[in-house]
């Protein structure tokens, strides 16, 4: 029984596990949550889930894991004004170092209109001891401020770095404060290609002049995570924390498989928890009936993955359980934790229209939560092309999808572009004026979502399915939705409409 009392599929029962039942061993667990019924009647129709993952136990193994670590500090002039961003990437650089796990491999990254790698000097890496920290520090401290922006060339050499150490766990520090404005056209793209399959990257842009969008691109495609510094003298802080969680992976890589029945599809995959990211260009497939992606590198953390499949009830009874796909995680690298056992996407066709029409709802939590992050970028959007109303409008629904999942960071965020008359309800007022500062720091966590609890959504508009307005989509979905699932068009143009 799902959490709201509908009857829905859940293998919570009986999840592929590995480890003990006393939660005191490493364990890896598998579990897929859904409404496994459809209707009988109308042809195709389309199966989600959410496809749970949780690592633990992992911590002894992870103080054994092999690691090196880049930090990347922009160092061109304007980081010098105000004089406060350089003294904190030199603090922050200095904290990092100092949190390093003895024998992680690293270096420190001068970034301007080049790339120069400032620790150890002439380059290449140093091993992480009393000393090295140390020294490190000590370069730290001098940092400059002067040059320009080119961060193609420092995430190349990143790459280059990490590629010289054998380590299973390689991450990367990036700060900047401004745009990418002296690498040639494309080739931060290329780079970025170049550097997927070696590294994962958190970032942080600092000051009011670094292009949000920018910076989601390159941690989207290096699979972090990136925010906004509000307050410089935190920034430290924040480097420390995303040192320790590097250091905390055991995993070197999972990848998570699905294979269909014969004759099934696979209409998308998408991770949702802890940010959302659509992985289904980025898997690869086998055979015709196997999709398989990298999920990078794991600690002791839990994510969570939207799948959906396409079925056809043609030749299937009615009225009992059908498997359309198998869901199972295959670990890569020098590991003894085997995966947890394969789980099955289920599917029951139904004359009831009570069952079919009832949404899982974790796929209800993680579609509000989607709608939240596009309506923050479309009132973003509007706002910067002069349209204010349609921005209020996009900001409003924001708040109260916000309220509604009980997201206190994304109102925080939401307060530095709206005045919150009812959260409730969604009624703003326009804040005048708006900083770069705060449309970046808004626009910046759009991607990070809130991970369901079960606890129940403020309730939203009911009524008919719609269907996407894209002549290409054409997409049908629930009349609660405001966007389009598939290719994010909005699909109530007017509020209440």
């Amino acid at each position: 029984m799902s959490q709201d009392g509908q009857d829905s599929q859940d293998n919570e029962n009986h999840p592929g596990r590995y480890g003990d039942h006393e939660g005191n061993g490493p364990a890896l667990t598998l579990r897929v949550h859904q409404n496994k019924y459809l209707p009988a009647a109308g042809g195709r129709a389309e199966m989600h889930a959410v496809i749970g993952v949780e690592a633990r136990g992992l911590g002894p193994a992870a103080a054994r894991t092999a690691a090196s670590e880049v930090i990347v500090i922009d160092c061109s002039g304007s980081m010098g004004w105000p004089p406060t961003k350089i003294a904190a990437a030199r603090r922050a650089t200095a904290t990092a170092v100092g949190v390093l796990r003895d024998g992680t491999h690293f270096a420190i990254i001068e970034g301007t209109e080049q790339a120069q790698v400032v620790y150890p000097y002439p380059g290449g890496m140093a091993v992480a001891g009393p000393d090295t920290r140390a020294a490190a520090a000590r370069v730290a401290a001098r940092l400059p401020a002067i040059g320009g922006t080119a961060i193609g060339a420092w995430l190349d050499l990143a790459r280059r770095l990490h590629l010289s150490r054998p380590a299973a766990i390689r991450h990367t520090l990036l700060l900047t404060d401004g745009r990418n404005e002296h690498d040639a056209a494309g080739y931060l793209d290329k780079v970025l290609e170049a550097c997927a399959p070696h590294f994962t990257c958190d970032a942080r842009g600092i000051g009011d002049g670094w292009d949000a969008a920018e910076l989601k691109r390159i941690v989207r495609r290096l699979h972090g995570r990136a925010d906004a510094v509000l307050d410089d003298s935190a920034l430290a802080a924040e480097f420390a924390d995303m040192t320790r969680a590097s250091m905390a992976k055991a995993l070197a890589e999972v990848r998570i498989r699905v294979r269909t029945r014969a004759g099934g599809r696979i209409g998308f995959v998408k991770q949702v928890h802890p940010t959302r990211a659509d992985l289904t260009d980025e898997g690869t497939r086998p055979d015709a009936r196997t999709w398989e992606c990298r999920t990078g590198a794991w600690g002791d953390e839990s994510r969570e993955f939207h799948l959906c499949v396409l079925a056809d009830p043609e030749g299937d009874p009615v009225g009992e359980d059908v498997e359309l796909a198998t869901v199972d995680l295959v670990l890569d690298g020098d590991t003894d934790l085997p995966p947890p056992a394969a789980q099955s996407v289920l599917v029951q066709w139904t004359d009831d229209l009570l069952l079919s029409s009832r949404v899982d709802p974790r796929l209800a939590h993680y579609g509000a939560d989607s709608d939240l992050g596009l309506a923050i970028t479309a009132g973003c959007d509007a706002y910067e092309t002069g349209d204010r109303e349609e921005a209020r409008r996009q900001w409003g629904q924001a708040v109260r999808l916000a309220h509604g999942l009980g997201s206190a960071k994304m109102l925080e965020r939401l307060r530095g572009l709206v005045h919150i008359v009812d959260a409730a309800t969604g009624e703003v007022r326009i804040r005048e004026p708006i900083r770069p500062l705060d449309l970046n720091s808004a626009m910046i966590v759009t991607e990070e979502s809130v991970r369901f609890t079960g606890a129940a959504l403020t309730p939203a508009p009911t009524g008919p399915d719609v269907i996407c307005p894209n002549p290409s989509c054409r997409r049908t979905a629930p009349a609660t939705a405001a966007y389009c699932q598939k290719c994010e068009t909005p699909l109530r143009p007017e509020e209440g409409s």
